[in-house]
Order: C-alpha cells, then structure tokens, then sequence
C-alpha cells in the first residue's frame, strides 16, 4: 500500500512541474486574500426554497463551504457533520452513525430530514438515513446546508428537528478531469475519478466514479469487530441552459457494496453482512421569469434493495414536485405541490420476524405556500406559511409556521419563529411483527399497529446574527421544543402457555416530552494567513410518560444526547502554498454510559498550483480509541470504537 501511495506522489508532482505553474499561484494567492463571506458560504436556499443570505434566514442556518470540506481532512459526508453547532453526530460503529439535530439521537435517528439536491434520503421503512450510503465525490459537493428545527412548512413531515441538503455543483462548475486518492489506517484504499466535459457551449455534463474500503473497528476489549465496509459508487450530471432563464438538470447515480455489522444475540454477538446496491435519476427544470419570479418542476426516481440475515427490504421511490416564486408589491411567496409514491417489498428470512403485509405502496400528497411580507421596508420581516399533506397512516397533517426578522442595519438581524411539525409512522411502527427470545422459557412479541399516530413537535427559536465587518460573525439560537404522542412500547397482559411465558408489546403514542437548548458559532478571520471557527451548544431534554404507560424504557432517549459540545478549528497558511489546520472537538458525557471524550484532528496540505494537492494528517490524535454511542434496546447492533487515524490523500486537476 505504502508503496501505491509514493507511486501516486511522485506522479502528481512530476505532473504538476508541467503545469502552467505560475498562473496556478497567482489564482492560489487570491484565494488567500478573499474575505470571510467570499470563503464561507453565505448564502443558504433550504429556508425559503431559494437563495438568500444567511442573515435574511430566519431559521438556525448553517453552511458549510466547498473550501470548509476540502481542509477539514474528513473522507465521508457524516464526519464532515461534525463541525455543524448543535448536530449530534457519533460512529456506532466502522460504517455507521448516529446523527440527529437536537436530540432522539440513533443509528436511525427519525426527526432529522436528510436529501441530496433535494432529493430525500430519509428512509420511510424505519425513519432514518443509511449514513454510509450517501458516499458522493466530496470534490462535487458545493456546500452542505443545514437547518437546525422544524423545516416542514417547506420540506414536510419528518423535518422535525431539522433538515439537510447535500448541494452537488453543477457540471459546468465541475469541468476537466479529477483524480483522488489515498489510503489511511481506517480506509486502506479510496480513490474518485472524474471528468467533466461539454457537449457545446450550453450543455456541460461529468461523470465519475469512486470507490472506498472501511475496515474493522475493535470493541472496547480489544477484540475485533465485524464492521467493515466495501463500496463502489458511480453516476453523472448534466446540465443545459439553453437561454439565461432556463436550465435543465438531468442526474443520477448507482451504488453497490457490502457492509458487516455485529448484532446482538440472545446467547452471543452474530455478525451479520448486508449486500445493499441502489440508484436514482433525478429531472429538475428551472425557469427565471419577468421580475424575478421563478417556476421549478422536479422529479426523481430512487430504487434501493438491502439484503441481510433477517431480512430481505426492495423499496422503489417516485416523486413529482412543483413550485412557483413570485412577488407582488411588498411579497415575496412561493408555493407549490408533490406526490410521492413509495412501493416496498419484504422477503423475510427468519420466522420471527414478520410483516403485516410482505409488500406495501404508499402514496403522499401534499401543497404548500410561503410568504415572504415586508410591511415596513426591508428592515422587518414576517415570514408565514404551511403545509398539508395527506399520508395513507394518519391521513391529513398540517404544518405550519410563523417567522418574524428584524434587521436594524447590516451589522444586526434578530429573528423569532414558531412552527409546528409532525413525523409519520414508519413502515415498522405500523406492520412489525418480532418475536424475541428474551429469557429461557419467556418470548416477548413486539408489534406495530394501525393506532400509532404521528409524533407531533410545536417549535419556539429565537436567534440572532453579528456581522460588524469582513472579518468576523456570530450567530447564536436559544430553542424550546415541545412534543406530543411520542413513540412507546407498551407491554401488554402475559399469556402463559405449555412453551413458556409470552410477553406481547404494542408500540403506541404514550409520552410527551420537551427539549431546550442554546447554539451559537463564530467565524474570525484574524488575519490574510489566520481564521478560526468555533461553535458551542448546550442541550436539555425530559421525556414524561403517561400515567397509563407501563414503558420502564420510555425516557432513554434522555441518555442518547450530549449535554454539552463544542468545536474550534483553526485554518492557517503558511508560506510556499502550505496549509496547517487543525480541528478540536469535545463531546459532553452521555447518560447511557459513554464517557465524554475530545477529537483533535490535525491535518497538513501542500497547494503548489490549481492542479495538484497533497495531504496528510491525524484523525483523534489524543485517543488510541474511544466510544461515541450505544444504540437503544430497540436496535440489535453491537457498537465498536472510533479508532485513531493517518491518512494520505492526493488530488489531481487537469
């Protein structure tokens, strides 16, 4: 391997010495003088389904930046999360993560809404994201927006803590050709090619290809886990713009791999290895109109198939969206409609798990609007809307929100919001089946059922910007959330037979619960070589039981959450185009028995020119190893230890 990598070195150098040398270090040179809102991004569309500044947001908006994700070091979407304030993100084990945004952390963590170019990842199956599924070429993402809160006037149910967006860049933003690759103690092997090209003048297109290997993480006495991790990935993106108003977007991308995890047995751990591929294509039609106004129409299909030891899970997606922005006199509204069509089919594989029915189709509608008024000028904002959607679990929701900004200059924006969103049965909470050995002689039967209604949240935020010159900015939010018909398990009356004893659970909608807290980030640029950033949250949660609820286990959500976080990074460059940075991150105790713990991340990059980079650095250097999460009861996997890390990367541009 080490021999590979050296090869790789010494042929980007020799490349890079006939580039066009000098052009390359005067266009590195003005990247090192652009200022802070030309290196961040600063600009954010997942508020209002288009493009405004961040202090025109008034939501807990938070962006990070093509240049943010190349100096960060990390080699994967989910760690790159981890600079975001306020999102919990933690390694349950070698190739998966438990993320969420203000609380209900899990390995499928079923209150945070997560899309790529506004297509949705979030599983309906059982309400999460396959983490290590969303695998794109980090060098083709433009920015990684995130919403901290309710989004669902905008983006609809389970955008309930927060949501997502995985912005790629376009294909004429991506022209000529990329290769990436490197090997580190945790991925012995990854590598992206890339070529961006155009057809003529208005239509531009890139294809690529990436590949990863994750290897085996230990558990907490030192034996080996069986968590690893193989991953092939390919797709393509065009785009035409045949006139200045108009573009057409046509993308997709395909997938194939195994992973292995550990699971949990009744009389010992058993690993268990999934075969997973998937794909998608995705249309999106954009049209500018007289004044401003604006017409879009997306549609994408999506089709994932996930085989394992229990179970067999083929899930097929279609979904149809239209919206249109207009303004008229002191408004700016948008509105629109979707459909969404989700078919899925179960093959179980062992006896005690079943489903309800082996396959289901779902069907989801929904119309919303949002206006943008401003009554007295541009210094006050109020900002109100909804969205109804109609479900085939619990039929008709509604969603709505009221936000109000108040920016006195452009050094100052306060902002306010309430919003009420819902989060809809998943697939499991409403046709499970389990049958589970839980003691010699005692079964326990834990089922799904057409009672369980949609979890409901009702959002108080309060924030507010600091932008006093070029250099440096603070944003800060102090949240309450106050939900209703949380899930709980509720155990039934035994019923005791010649075999044993049967314990029967319904899952139902038996707590209710509150959460608090307080996020604020900085950016500061100290001087042309010098930045920093650095954020802090502070983060509270009770759950309460119904008077009725038998669930001993119904607050353990409580334990999944850190009290405390806190992140600071430093990017410095230094002379002949090298660059130092450095990431600290601290991760607050977690009541169900992870211990706090601190992540340095080190890393050390050489910029000769445009065209080539190299890097090495080391991923939490004060830990050999350490744990960062343990799934609750309700999911078998066995979590292993986020393990110390050097890597070696090179890129090539040409």
């Amino acid at each position: 391997m080490i021999g590979d990598i050296r090869s790789i070195l010494l042929l980007c150098a020799a490349f890079s010495q006939t580039r066009q040398v000098h052009a390359g270090d005067e266009s590195l040179d003005r990247l090192k003088t652009l200022s802070l809102q030309e290196l961040t991004a600063t600009t954010v569309s997942l508020a209002a389904k288009s493009q405004q500044t961040l202090q025109e947001a008034a939501a807990a908006a938070y962006v990070i930046s093509n240049e943010e994700i190349r100096r960060s070091g990390m080699q994967s979407i989910p760690e790159i999360l981890r600079k975001v304030p306020g999102l919990e993100v933690a390694r349950v084990d070698a190739n998966q993560w438990a993320i969420t945004s203000r609380g209900f952390n899990g390995a499928f963590a079923n209150k945070l809404l997560v899309m790529v170019d506004g297509r949705t990842v979030y599983d309906p199956f059982n309400s999460g994201v396959y983490w290590n599924e969303q695998d794109y070429p980090l060098e083709d993402i433009d920015r990684i927006e995130v919403i901290r809160g309710p989004g669902a006037t905008m983006w609809g149910s389970n955008a309930v803590n927060g949501v997502i967006n995985i912005v790629t860049r376009t294909a004429q933003e991506s022209q000529g050709t990329l290769v990436s690759a490197g090997a580190s103690h945790e991925e012995p092997g990854f590598g992206t090619l890339r070529y961006g090209g155009q057809l003529n003048p208005d239509l531009h297109y890139r294809v690529y290809g990436k590949y990863n290997h994750r290897d085996d993480f230990h558990f907490s006495d030192g034996s080996k886990a069986s968590d690893n991790l193989d991953l092939g990935r390919a797709g393509f993106r065009s785009d035409w713009t045949p006139n200045a108003q108009e573009t057409l977007t046509l993308q997709g991308d395909y997938f194939n791999g195994t992973m292995q995890q550990t699971l949990t047995g009744a009389d010992a751990a058993m690993p268990d290895r999934m075969q997973k591929q998937g794909g998608n294509l995705l249309l999106r039609w954009q049209r500018t109109l007289a004044n401003g106004n604006r017409v879009q129409i997306r549609s994408y299909f999506d089709h994932a198939t996930r085989q394992q030891m229990r179970l067999d899970h083929r899930r097929d997606t279609f979904d149809f969206d239209v919206q249109h922005s207009f303004h008229w006199r002191s408004h700016a509204t948008t509105w629109g409609a979707g459909y969404r069509f989700n078919s899925d089919q179960l093959t179980q594989k062992l006896a005690l798990l079943t489903f309800d029915q082996a396959r289901r189709d779902l069907h989801l509608f929904n119309l919303f609007a949002q206006d943008e008024w401003r009554p007295f000028g541009d210094a006050w904002r109020l900002i109100y809307g909804g969205k109804l959607e109609h479900n085939d679990f619990t039929g008709f929701e509604l969603q709505p929100t009221a936000r109000l900004l108040w920016s006195p200059d452009q050094q100052h924006s306060v902002w306010a919001a309430v919003s009420r969103a819902v989060r809809v049965p998943s697939r499991v909470e409403h046709d499970l089946n389990l049958l589970y050995n839980f003691a010699p002689g005692v079964t326990t039967n834990i089922r799904g059922g057409d009672s369980f209604k949609s979890e409901t949240a009702l959002s108080y935020e309060l924030g507010y910007r600091f932008f006093p010159n070029r250099s440096f900015n603070l944003d800060t939010t102090l949240f309450y959330c106050d939900y209703a018909r949380l899930s709980t398990t509720e155990p039934q009356t035994p019923i005791i037979g010649v075999g044993g004893v049967l314990i029967p659970y319904q899952i139902a909608n038996m707590a209710q619960g509150e959460t608090y807290g307080w996020e604020t980030a900085l950016n500061w640029r100290a001087s042309e070589f010098w930045r920093l950033q650095g954020s802090y949250s502070l983060f509270g949660m009770a759950i309460h039981k119904d008077p009725q609820s038998l669930d001993s286990a119904a607050a353990i959500a409580e334990g999944n959450s850190p009290r405390q976080r806190f992140n600071l990074s430093a990017y410095i460059n230094l002379p002949n185009q090298l660059e130092f940075d450095s990431h600290w991150y601290y991760t607050d105790r977690l009541a169900n028995g992870v211990s706090a713990y601190h992540r340095l991340d080190l890393r050390l990059g050489w910029q000769p020119s445009l065209h080539l980079e190299l890097a090495a650095g080391v991923q939490n250097l004060l830990d050999n190893r350490h744990l960062e999460f343990i799934p609750p009861q309700d999911n078998p996997v066995l979590s292993s230890e986020m393990e110390r890390n050097y890597y070696l990367k090179a890129t090539l541009r040409f």
